[in-house]
């Protein structure tokens, strides 16, 4: 009995362990086990590595029991060596894995007819000043031409923008030539900036000292969105719709920090949203919509100093056309 407590037994049981529990997974990929089990893969894989580790582990304390001592540090050495044979495998297959998803993360280049020149940050930035130092912004043209709201990149999460051409909805996105991008990177403050963008390119609004960068979308559909890339011709582009945020009229509103009627407008305040209902006087500095109904929205009245001082309906929209500014600022 003395002999199963020998430092080199012990060392054989661990070691039995360890390496039938590693034979046991490779075995269980080897089969495709876990394949098409969903989340219950992983673990059924890791059963399997459980089960060999188990049985080992048993028959261990018998063959230290009836195999002499010498023979029992060979087998040490060769279970260390097959421990490390499986650690180099499953290390391999790891590495190829990351490999295989970096390969297929970075869609290809689209060859464009004439080269398109990616700029600095700092020649394209200089259109956006008058944008970046008003509080009230509204997206150029836009009071003709609403769209269907706004998308947003997630440049937390991706730090490239890829732009695609028109694309074919019946196959992946990871089938599709990429023309043009966007890269995002932190500055010594930690906050993100354009690093890259071609030069045709003008948001509807950017403030990324706000982390605020928004496109006008153009169409939607299940893997795509379509967005204005330069704000000053309609140009288009085609995005992921995973590659940010999308957001809708309605619910953009709802997030602003105000809303103002356009200069020179004659819309009211009304008690009920339609145009013949009765007219708000209470004064008021600024709207917050707290409601929307169709092209009306249920507002709050404040004050200079943002206190409410009342509520009511405005329209927010007649036809294609913007019938308000919104503050994305205090």
């Amino acid at each position: 009995m003395k002999k199963l407590f020998k430092p080199a037994s012990l060392l054989f049981s661990l070691l039995s362990l360890v390496v039938f529990f590693l034979i046991g997974m490779l075995y269980a990929g080897w089969i495709d086990a876990g394949k098409g089990q969903g989340l219950a893969g992983g673990a059924i894989v890791l059963g399997w590595g459980v089960i060999f580790a188990l049985i080992a582990f048993v028959v261990s304390f018998f063959l230290t029991y009836r195999i002499v001592h010498k023979k029992i540090i060979v087998l040490n050495w060769v279970l260390f060596a097959l421990l490390l044979a499986g650690y180099g495998i499953i290390h391999y297959n790891y590495v190829q894995r990351e490999k295989s998803k970096e390969k297929n993360d970075i869609p290809p280049m689209e060859k464009p007819n004439a080269p398109s020149k990616t700029t600095d940050p700092a020649s394209m930035l200089t259109s956006f000043n008058t944008v970046k130092e008003e509080k009230k912004l509204s997206p150029q043209n836009m009071e003709s031409i609403t769209g269907m709201g706004f998308f947003s990149p997630d440049f937390y999460e991706n730090q490239v923008l890829y732009f695609y051409s028109e694309p074919n909805l019946e196959k992946p996105i990871q089938e599709h030539a990429v023309y043009d991008s966007i890269t995002f990177r932190q500055n010594q403050h930690r906050q993100f900036e354009i690093a890259t963008a071609p030069p045709w390119l003008v948001p509807d609004i950017m403030k990324l000292d706000y982390d605020m960068l928004y496109f006008r979308i153009s169409s939607v559909s299940d893997e795509w969105v379509e967005i204005v890339v330069n704000a000053q011709n309609g140009q288009t582009a085609y995005v992921s719709k995973y590659a940010g945020n999308v957001v809708y009229w309605p619910d953009f509103l709802l997030s602003v920090n105000s809303v103002e009627f356009l200069p020179g407008s004659e819309e009211k305040v009304r008690a009920r949203p339609f145009s013949a209902s009765g007219i708000i006087r209470t004064p008021y500095e600024f709207m917050k919509p707290f409601k929307i109904k169709e092209d009306w929205a249920e507002v709050f009245l404040l004050d200079g100093g943002f206190q409410r001082v009342g509520k009511g309906w405005i329209q927010w929209k007649r036809g294609d056309k913007l019938l308000v500014q919104f503050n994305l600022l205090s």
